[in-house]
């Protein structure tokens, strides 16, 4: 949390998160590795007083009941007051993402403040309850604390965002570089039906909920609702698209401009000399949108979130257990030590799926996106540092071979640690499969996955004092990661022992929506290889000289049949050629 210093009038000092109330007024950061779980809006009374902000939360409340969405609200004791949006679980959203949403907003509600959620890195908020830089303690509005904390516990609807951008007549934010052009180009591929006059949204993603009633009252008389929409153009735009959302085409609405009910939208488009050419150049734009910003349905398909293949090769295998215990060793007083058992566990998979065995040493090659997805959703950059930590350290189970050049991956080879060779026993079973890290321990926590691996592997059940012995984990941490286990329902602990809960990491993985998330990143590395290989391949044919103009060395010879003058020739060879000045 970040506390308030009254002298200088800002948050200049941060520290832990307590669990008593902090006695000065304090903030809590809204993103987490540059994702929000949580849209703030701050309502200020500074320049439009009290009775403003309370029209505008009013008006913003409204909104959200229309598109499915569900807020805490609470008041300081100056008037101002705080919107808290939970997105449904498993939903985030980054700065760049909600800023277009919050243009739209702050265009429409005065007394709004969007500051705190467009800085993922300095961003924070005051909560309900806490105290006021005008002294006293911020209050709820209209709530009880239980009902607020089932709202922020339940959570919106997940496509609030998408459906609140939409009824304000919004289109998304533009293109700024080619690897979102890639990827919107990818998606966009993937959600839509038809060609032409014909495309439209991939019934997978179309809502079956009619419009809201202004959006249909815009429709039918033209009559535009200022407080909404700024203009006729961002009304007309949220027709379009909330058709394109129920699945019609630029040919359906054109057909529905000459109903009655849409004679509104028919007047709205009067004043241009080509009306067909602006609807279809604003059905494309919402399509557009679309298609690049409607989530992916969150739905239980039963399939396993774990990359396919794996292997129980007893090398890999062998090598992978001492590798762990290696890094438990080396790595037991550093923060990065689960980050790195992640990495050499996705190492083992990769090696096991697309590797090859050198005199009885497994080789890969493998990019450090590849690993990422493989490590359990690991960030790339954190991979990266991994890597580069595990080669240069001495004694390392990872030895480079060769490094990566254009499109090529670097290679590395899975040597054994000093344990492997002096032939310590293997205490696996053989029956373990390599496998990838599942990505529900992205949402857990990556140190608590060794702990639940430790418990699945175990013979026979542990006490809580033997596996924090067995892994090297003081009491502490160890307490508080088998209690958030417990809470997650993967482990649970009767007369002293420890069991395998009744949840699966498969159940965490759909609750949250991983497998559109790995999807997302998939399609994300790829446009970053094609982005690279246009790069390569733009930089080689810079580098390649123009193919010289050879007319301009031709001999011309006025009397081919005479024979060359040999006493010249003799003469240059003897002295080199003349100075030509």
């Amino acid at each position: 949390m970040r506390l308030y210093d009254p002298t200088a009038r800002k948050y200049v000092s941060a520290g832990p998160l307590t669990v008593k109330r902090p006695a000065l007024p304090s903030a809590v950061p809204l993103f987490s590795r540059g994702r929000a779980r949580v849209v703030a809006l701050d309502f200020d009374t500074k320049h439009h007083g009290h009775a403003s902000v309370v029209a505008d939360v009013t008006r913003l409340l409204a909104w959200l009941t229309e598109c499915g969405g569900r807020a805490v609200v609470d008041e300081s004791t100056s008037g101002g007051r705080h919107v808290l949006i939970p997105l449904a679980p498993g939903k985030t959203v980054t700065a760049a993402e909600i800023r277009p949403l919050l243009r739209l907003l702050s265009a429409r509600l005065p007394t709004l403040d969007i500051t705190p959620m467009t800085n993922d890195a300095t961003g924070c908020i005051t909560v309900p309850g806490s105290q006021c830089k005008e002294g006293g303690y911020r209050t709820l509005v209209d709530l009880d604390p239980a009902a607020a904390s089932d709202i922020l516990t339940v959570g919106s609807d997940a496509g609030i965002l998408s459906r609140l951008e939409a009824l304000l007549g919004g289109t998304g934010r533009a293109i700024t570089n080619p690897i979102d052009a890639h990827i919107r180009a990818e998606t966009s591929a993937e959600r839509v039906l038809g060609s032409s006059d014909d495309t439209r949204l991939h019934p997978r993603f179309c809502r079956s909920t009619p419009p809201p009633r202004c959006v249909l009252d815009f429709a039918r008389t033209g009559r535009i609702d200022t407080r909404r929409w700024p203009s006729r153009s961002e009304a007309r735009q949220s027709v379009i698209t909330h058709a394109v959302l129920t699945g019609a085409s630029a040919a359906d609405i054109l057909t529905r401009i000459a109903e009655p009910a849409w004679a509104g939208v028919r007047a709205a488009y009067a004043r241009y000399a080509e009306p067909e050419r602006a609807i279809r150049r604003d059905t494309a734009r919402a399509l557009d949108w679309a298609t690049s910003t409607l989530p992916d349905p969150v739905r239980d398909i039963g399939h396993k979130q774990k990359h396919t293949g794996g292997t129980h090769d007893p090398v890999l295998r062998s090598w992978l257990t001492h590798a762990q215990t290696w890094v438990a060793t080396e790595f037991i007083h550093r923060r990065d030590r689960w980050t790195t058992h992640a990495v050499v566990q996705a190492l083992a998979w990769a090696a096991s799926v697309s590797g090859q065995t050198v005199e009885g040493v497994p080789t890969v090659g493998v990019g450090g996106r590849s690993l990422s997805i493989a490590a359990g959703m690991l960030p790339e950059s954190t991979v990266w540092s991994a890597l580069e930590r595990l080669r240069e350290m001495e004694g390392s189970p990872l030895l480079l071979i060769e490094r990566g050049v254009g499109q090529n991956p670097d290679r590395y080879a899975l040597v054994p640690t000093h344990a492997g060779r002096a032939g310590t026993s293997d205490t696996s079973t053989g029956t373990e499969e390599v496998e990838s890290v599942h990505p529900a321990w992205s949402v857990i926590g990556w140190r608590h996955r060794v702990l639940y691996d430790a418990v699945v592997a175990a013979a026979e059940p542990l006490t809580p004092d033997e596996l924090f012995t067995a892994l090297g984990v003081g009491r502490t941490s160890g307490y508080e990661a088998l209690l958030d286990l417990r809470v997650a329902g993967l482990l649970t602990v009767e007369n002293a022992k420890i069991g395998v809960g009744p949840v699966e990491l498969d159940d965490i993985g759909h609750r949250h929506g991983l497998t559109s998330a790995v999807r997302a990143r998939i399609v994300r590395h790829r446009a970053e290889r094609i982005v690279w290989r246009e790069w390569l391949a733009a930089r080689d044919e810079a580098r390649t000289p123009p193919e010289p103009d050879r007319s301009l060395f031709a001999i011309i010879d006025d009397h081919p049949a005479d024979p060359p003058d040999r006493e010249y020739i003799m003469a240059v060879m003897n002295t080199g050629p003349p100075d030509p000045f």
